[in-house]
């Protein structure tokens, strides 16, 4: 199990965190979830086989492999803003931002 657990941390390494998202963001919930699952007491229960996929699935998205099979020919989303614009929008200071003006009371 530890050849598990050593190659999702080579995964994760490559794997940033966005501290722009605390709390929120895909790469440190990816780590603690490898804790989680990893680096306790029930490594005997994790299988194998569902490991091995969910290595592959992460990697693929790690190498951008769907991104380079199917390549975008715009620069922006569905919203109309750009990705760095979603970026802002997204991130934990701007939704603080947005909750102290009231935008998400009932």
């Amino acid at each position: 199990m530890s050849q598990h657990y050593n190659r999702f941390l080579k995964l994760l390494e490559r794997w940033p965190v966005d501290q722009s998202k605390i709390g929120r963001d895909l790469g440190q919930y990816l780590r603690d979830q490898l804790k989680a699952v990893l680096g306790g007491t029930n490594i005997i229960a994790v299988k194998d086989e569902r490991l091995i996929k969910q290595y592959q699935s992460l990697e693929n998205i790690v190498n951008d492999v769907h991104l380079r099979a199917h390549p975008r020919s715009l620069s922006s989303t569905a919203t109309g803003l750009s990705g760095e614009h979603c970026r802002e929008v997204l991130s934990s200071e701007f939704l603080e931002h947005l909750n102290k003006k009231g935008v998400f009371e009932k």
